[in-house]
């Protein structure tokens, strides 16, 4: 059963024993993300934010452990399996598993009950449309979603098959797969951000800082996992901030798109507490950053306005 992707400001405090004023407060200042609707002013806070949360303060996580959807690929091209592989692997909450045969797709379907099926149209042993055939015909045909990957431009033969949906293999784009793999799952592929309707410009007045700040790194594909450090503000506007001396407890950046979460608790920036994007990464003896907000509260703009003043 997969959890809920929104919970309501009472269903989070009761997750964290925390009142629903304080979730809203966390919301509104960016420790929490997620939607607010405009005509009520709702907020619904991700389950990806409170599990970062939890994670943060060593809470236990189990109200939010889910079981993984999983995806069997059904193929002997290596070159397939590597592209679904580069997909669906950085996602916690997507379990990948492969095999090579028509008949032992059949026994793996019987046995774990995935949720969706990428099944080539070469594989050996059985034809690939009595495979999907003889799925369909099982005890709950529509339960399995199946997308099959076929040599012909004929993909409408698919259909006819029993899959879901047919795509050919030549000229696959990896954008394009994700898309139609995600749909199929009933999984969103990133976080919602909510972006400052302003750029990161340098004709904002910049404020001189050297105030020491936590960051949490995380990956964009996998927002609910983060990577703890430290940074030192040195400057800051209503746009964005430069960071120093970034140490993060892997002792790595990730080598794909990702995001930071910066946090500041020491005076002129006390509970300072915004997502941000990188716009500029240095490396020279220590790490650095140009970063862009993407998430600021109007308290935290009024402290950045006050002290550019």
């Amino acid at each position: 059963m997969i959890s809920k992707k929104f919970y309501t400001t009472g269903e989070s405090a009761e997750l964290l024993n925390i009142s629903r004023s304080t979730i809203s407060r966390k919301f509104d200042r960016g420790v929490f993300f997620g939607k607010k609707n405009p005509i009520t002013g709702e907020r619904m806070i991700s389950r990806e934010s409170i599990a970062a949360f939890m994670k943060q303060y060593n809470l236990p996580p189990e109200s939010l452990e889910i079981e993984k959807k999983k995806v069997l690929v059904g193929t002997p091209d290596e070159h397939l399996l590597a592209l679904v592989q580069k997909v669906l692997m950085e996602d916690d909450r997507i379990e990948v598993d492969r095999v090579e045969y028509g008949g032992d797709v059949l026994v793996q379907c019987a046995k774990d009950h995935p949720a969706l099926l990428i099944v080539d149209e070469e594989i050996s042993d059985i034809p690939c449309a009595e495979v999907i055939r003889s799925l369909r015909r099982g005890e709950q045909p529509q339960a399995l979603k199946i997308v099959c990957l076929t040599k012909s431009r004929n993909v409408r033969r698919c259909a006819e098959w029993g899959a879901d949906e047919g795509v050919a293999k030549e000229g696959i784009e990896r954008e394009d797969l994700r898309q139609k793999l995600y749909r199929w799952l009933e999984l969103e592929e990133t976080h919602e951000e909510r972006v400052q309707t302003f750029e990161h410009q340098r004709r904002w007045p910049r404020a001189g800082l050297h105030v020491p700040a936590k960051v949490g790194v995380y990956r964009t594909r996998a927002p609910h996992r983060r990577d703890l450090g430290e940074a030192m503000v040195e400057d800051i506007s209503c746009g964005g901030a430069y960071l120093s001396g970034i140490q993060l407890e892997s002792g790595a950046i990730p080598c794909e798109p990702f995001r930071m979460f910066l946090e500041v608790d020491q005076e002129p920036l006390k509970n300072f507490r915004t997502h941000c994007k990188i716009v500029r990464l240095q490396s020279n003896g220590s790490v650095a950053a140009g970063v862009q907000f993407t998430r600021l509260s109007k308290a935290n703009l009024h402290t950045i306005q006050t002290l550019s003043e």
